[in-house]
């Protein structure tokens, strides 16, 4: 019985931290992104993100650099009119 309460509970525990680890990047981790796409490109960042992180970091990058485009698109907007 000990042994089912200890498994239930580690399974729990690794649930939750799973669930933990989905989140948006801060601005400094969208800048160090932002770095990797401009010298190794985007596909070999996406690459490496997909192998060392998972999807879930590679969603969150994408969610960074669609952010940030949009971002530069308004300022270039701005500025051009």
């Amino acid at each position: 019985m000990l042994r089912f309460l200890f498994l239930t509970g580690s399974i729990l525990a690794m649930a939750d931290y799973a669930y933990a680890q989905v989140q948006d990047l801060d601005a400094t981790q969208c800048e160090q992104l932002r770095q990797a796409v401009a010298q190794y490109g985007y596909a070999a960042a996406r690459q490496h993100a997909m192998i060392t992180y998972g999807p879930e970091a590679v969603r969150a990058g994408d969610k960074c650099l669609a952010r940030a485009d949009e971002i530069e698109r308004r300022t270039i907007n701005r500025t051009s009119h």
